[in-house]
């Protein structure tokens, strides 16, 4: 499974388009349905970090509620292959760890499941997403 998120910008004005995109090798039956969900919290964040110190948003084995998970695409499994694309104002500073839509809540990591009429796949990391805190001190700068 393959996570990659591209960015464009529009008659070199500031808005650009935002596409995110999921691909997979298995499962490619017919009548699996795949949902892509963006997780809303960095559960994996500890409480307190230590400067400058960073880590993924999401690690395997972690309890996904529903409360924590946004619906962002459907395909057949079959298709191998699902992307959703925004516009934005972009931030010319780097590529964003992970953008969101801003019509929609922010999004910190991306899973997939396959789901048919007997219940869903446990979830799988398409994109851990990530977390960092500033190092106190001058000279770190965040975008």
């Amino acid at each position: 499974m393959t996570f990659d998120q591209e960015r464009r910008w529009i008659d070199d004005g500031p808005v650009g388009e935002v596409t995110q995109r999921v691909t997979w090798r298995a499962p490619r039956s017919e009548g699996i349905e795949i949902r892509v969900y963006g997780v809303t919290e960095c559960i994996a964040e500890p409480t307190n970090p230590l400067p400058g110190t960073g880590g993924p948003c999401l690690v395997v084995h972690t309890p996904l509620p529903p409360s924590v998970r946004t619906l962002l695409a459907t395909a057949r499994a079959s298709d191998g292959v699902v992307s959703w694309t925004w516009t934005q104002v972009l931030a010319d500073c780097g590529e964003p760890l992970l953008a969101s839509d801003p019509a929609g809540p922010v999004y910190r990591a991306v899973v997939l499941a396959a789901y048919s009429a007997a219940g869903h796949s446990i979830f799988a990391i398409a994109e851990p997403g990530e977390w960092w805190r500033a190092a106190d001190g001058p000279g770190d700068i965040i975008c």
